[in-house]
């Protein structure tokens, strides 16, 4: 068991520090995650002129949202125990991968629609209506891409996931009941971001919101890793 424990501890660790490599590049790029708040005048000439980078950063990016689906799925396993699959188990799983599958589509706007948009605006007259229907677009499909990927993904489905996975582990003992208890008021904070879906301002940043539940996630790693060597 214990090289199973180690490599699990890997993968959250992974899941709890690696959005620190996109954002690097990305950082470097386009000001990210300031841009996701620039106008298209400002974003897409940044993509246009940083191409090579946005698709790099946003490709480390989606590998790492995709690895949320493993990582809730190991997390969910872990919970259990030793008892069979339940209802609520199943469900929690379900969540982890349906948060990833948002985040997914939130960052392919980037890779595909957005680097389309700022190529098309790089290649228009200053001032003219194609620019100004290519904003108009890019501002369209930010704000869809924005409440799938955020909203949803981020917030909404993988505050649910983080409540449910805390109820299994109260539930079935796999790790410790402080975990579980703390997935409550992380997942709170988590979800608070998705209020934009009914347009309220929500009382969190997105940033802080998902922090929280990342450093959870570390906290869980830690558990696992000591379990590793105590078996050792």
């Amino acid at each position: 068991m214990r090289p199973l424990y180690l490599a699990g501890a890997a993968l959250l660790l992974v899941q709890a520090f690696g959005i620190f490599l996109p954002m690097g590049v990305l950082g470097a790029a386009i000001y990210w995650p300031a841009s996701l708040e620039f106008p298209p005048s400002q974003v897409l000439p940044l993509i246009h002129a940083n191409e090579s980078a946005v698709r790099m950063g946003y490709g480390l990016y989606l590998g790492w949202s995709l690895t949320f689906a493993a990582t809730a799925a190991l997390i969910v396993g872990l919970a259990r125990g030793d008892r069979s699959m339940s209802a609520l188990s199943t469900l929690a799983i379900g969540l982890g991968v349906a948060s990833a599958l948002a985040r997914a589509i939130g960052i392919v706007r980037w890779l595909t629609g957005s680097s389309a948009l700022a190529e098309a605006y790089a290649a228009a007259p200053a001032g003219s209506t194609e620019r100004i229907a290519i904003e108009t677009t890019q501002l369209a499909l930010n704000a869809y891409g924005g409440s799938v990927g955020e909203d949803l993904g981020v917030s909404a489905f993988a505050a649910l996931w983080l409540a449910s996975a805390g109820a299994v582990i109260l539930k079935d003992k796999g790790l410790p009941s402080w975990l579980g208890w703390a997935a409550f008021p992380v997942a709170t904070i988590s979800a608070m971001p998705a209020v934009g879906l009914v347009g309220l301002a929500s009382p969190v940043d997105v940033v802080i919101a998902t922090t929280v539940m990342l450093l959870w996630i570390a906290a869980a790693a830690v558990v696992l890793a000591l379990r590793g060597l105590q078996r050792g």
